[in-house]
């Protein structure tokens, strides 16, 4: 590396690789994502792999691809970004609209050396310019949409980036090349990184501000892809599968399931659009046996999973990472297939450290309606084999006894390598192997951890996300409920309906009768409920958005 290089590419924290969970573990047949669609090729270059529209690097490009032909795409992405002037360990920030192609633009950065930085295509103009000031001049590949709401005018350009493509068109703007001009170029050479070396940039949620940058090295993959490869007993993935997967393709997710992906090489359903139209009907069509996405989505997906198309009717395993999931949903997706013994496999997830703790539902787990605790609370156990978690108190860091509130901690391998721009803070959260979540849990004497809340929104004597998951179950016509800790107020429901309904005072009167005592709830529409490219609520900006100049209770020191 050069001196000129940004001081982050070379100064991290350590990680630890793990090459296999046990002796005799199937293992990621590569976590390089230069190479994933390569070995993909040769491993099974005819399985399909459908898309849910055309790619934006591709528009007039099929939707149905083989391995081999989504690997000559990879390749000729490289000639076009190689054309640009991309080099090896320059930065290439990806922030356009959610596609596959996000994935592939991607891997084509990586196949040159360069660093890709999958950005999410959901940020503010504030967000945007902050990642990219954090990079440190990469190249930038966006589109219209993103140019416009992220405000990049040309004296933003000319300060943030190296070079700007723009995947759709240039719009007239000299100072954004146009990706058509680039296509047509020659073979690009192939110098992916070593797999110690950094691989990999993508953000966390940025549920309570700007997202943090985690970078990853194909050493770290690796290690956290180990989950995915492993032939788990009924849960893990087989090459007979069809696998729906409609996660955000900018997400550190995405690299560990290309790992999975290259391993298994399923028949693959890549959705990027989930309230898509054409949704139903390609799920209908190619009858998925696997699906993972997101617990938000799977959410707004209730009413497809009740479609009398059933189009879930032959998933044997149902995958949710990232958060907690409601046991309404698992009971509404359980029921949507026709499997005699489905299972639900739930990940609590971060982009920092992977899987954390897993754990499986059968539809007996989920059969009791509005029940306290609700059982999707308990998020399940370490990998085994693989990772140690503890608590321990928010002031003194030392241990709890098991059966105490504290901050969890994780200690397994592949833990990220530096928070880009904010290493600081990456450190931190950083006590030898272990690792701080920042959320509040109960590890109980089973060793499993029961979820209490984020610490920074964290309601003293009670738990949000036990509140949510109840009223969800108990008032069928919700399709969201959030509570708010809000300083010098009882808590605040804030909740949607089906079609906006009014919400019944009697219902709701009857569904908070045993809970603690709330604040009148406050009913707003779907819509307007802030998000993240994660679909998790920002409940920051919920806050600032209906009590603002407010406070929450937690002090947000790990997040």
């Amino acid at each position: 590396m050069t001196t000129s290089e940004p001081a982050f590419l070379s100064q991290y924290a350590p990680t630890r690789f793990r090459r296999a969970i046990t002796p005799f573990s199937r293992v990621p047949a590569t976590a390089r994502m230069g190479e994933s669609w390569h070995v993909a090729a040769e491993r099974a270059g005819g399985q399909r792999v459908i898309i849910d529209r055309p790619a934006d690097i591709d528009p007039a490009g099929p939707t149905d691809r083989d391995y081999a032909g989504w690997a000559t795409l990879v390749d000729q992405a490289a000639s076009w970004l190689y054309e640009a002037g991309v080099r090896p360990w320059d930065r290439v920030a990806i922030l356009k609209s959610n596609h596959l192609d996000v994935a592939i633009l991607g891997c084509a950065a990586a196949r040159l050396g360069a660093i890709p930085a999958m950005l999410a295509w959901t940020h503010t103009p504030e967000f945007a310019r902050a990642l990219l000031t954090r990079l440190e001049r990469p190249f930038l590949i966006t589109d219209q949409a993103q140019l416009a709401s992220c405000e990049l005018d040309p004296e933003t350009l000319a300060t943030l980036t190296t070079r700007t493509i723009a995947v759709d068109g240039n719009d007239g703007r000299p100072d954004v090349t146009a990706l058509d001009d680039l296509r047509g170029a020659g073979s690009a050479p192939v110098h992916p990184r070593e797999p110690e070396e950094p691989m990999v940039i993508t953000h966390t949620s940025g549920t309570t501000g700007i997202p943090k940058l985690v970078m990853h090295s194909a050493q770290s993959i690796h290690s956290l892809a180990l989950v995915e490869a492993e032939r788990w007993p009924l849960v893990a993935l087989r090459p007979s599968d069809t696998m729906a997967y409609c996660d955000p393709f900018c997400h550190q997710r995405m690299a560990t399931a290309l790992a999975a992906m290259v391993t298994v090489t399923p028949r693959m359903l890549m959705l990027s659009e989930p309230q898509s139209p054409g949704l139903k009907q390609l799920l209908v069509d190619n009858a998925p046996t696997v699906v993972e996405t997101l617990p938000n989505i799977y959410l707004s997906w209730e009413s497809l999973a009740r479609d009398e198309a059933r189009p879930f009717r032959n998933v044997r395993v149902y995958i949710n990472s990232f958060d907690a999931i409601h046991t309404r949903t698992i009971r509404t997706f359980l029921d949507a297939t026709d499997r005699r013994v489905p299972l639900w496999m739930q990940s609590w997830s971060q982009s920092e450290a992977g899987a954390i703790v897993i754990r499986p539902y059968l539809r007996s787990s989920v059969r009791r309606v509005g029940h306290r605790p609700p059982p999707t609370q308990v998020l399940g156990w370490p990998v085994p084999f693989l990772g140690k978690i503890r608590a321990v108190d928010p002031d003194t860091g030392k241990e709890v006894p098991r059966g105490q509130v504290g901050l969890i901690e994780i200690a397994q391998p592949g833990r990220s390598l530096a928070y880009v721009g904010e290493q600081d803070r990456h450190d931190l959260k950083r006590d030898g192997w272990w690792w701080n979540t920042g959320d509040l849990g109960v590890i109980n004497r089973f060793g499993a951890v029961r979820l209490v809340d984020r610490e920074i929104d964290r309601i003293p004597g009670a738990s949000a996300i036990e509140l949510e998951d109840v009223l969800l179950d108990r008032l069928p016509q919700t399709t969201e409920v959030v509570i708010l800790a809000v300083e010098g107020m009882k808590p605040v429901p804030v909740l949607s309906t089906t079609d906006d309904l009014p919400l019944d005072p009697i219902e709701w009167k009857a569904a908070v009768a045993d809970l603690p005592e709330l604040a009148d709830p406050v009913q707003v529409r779907w819509a307007e409920f802030p998000r993240t490219a994660t679909w998790k609520i920002r409940r920051v900006a919920l806050r600032e958005q209906l009590f603002s100049g407010t406070r929450p209770i937690g002090i947000g020191r790990w997040t």
